[in-house]
């Protein structure tokens, strides 16, 4: 009889105590809140200087170079702010990007730093 009571004591203890499934829910419940909040992401394929004398002289034939070659990484940024490299793909007539690293906290300083 001992056993039981103190199985069953273990179990109130137990179901009083939020699961791992419940926590998840409730992050999700969070999560909810701000699902619909819009947010800018932009893929930067690479970037140059130019003077205004050469931008009004471009044309729709024109070539603008850039300062990153074809086979490295693109930067993806959330609201201006780099988040992820990518790849550039093209899939019929459309772009594609394939995230390749996520920029961890820590990365994101050391780039603030530079």
């Amino acid at each position: 009889m001992a056993a039981w009571q103190e199985a069953l004591a273990q179990q109130e203890k137990s179901s009083s105590e939020p699961s791992e499934s419940e926590g998840e829910e409730k992050c999700d419940g969070k999560l909810e809140l701000i699902k619909d909040i819009p947010l800018e992401v932009s893929v930067e394929v690479g970037s140059t200087k130019l003077p205004l004398e050469e931008i009004l002289n471009l044309h729709s034939n024109s070539v603008v170079e850039l300062d990153r070659f074809v086979d490295e990484p693109i930067d993806i940024k959330i609201n201006g702010k780099l988040v992820a490299k990518g790849k550039l793909y093209v899939v019929k007539d459309s772009y594609g990007v394939e995230i390749v690293q996520i920029i961890t906290p820590e990365e994101r300083l050391k780039l603030l730093e530079e």
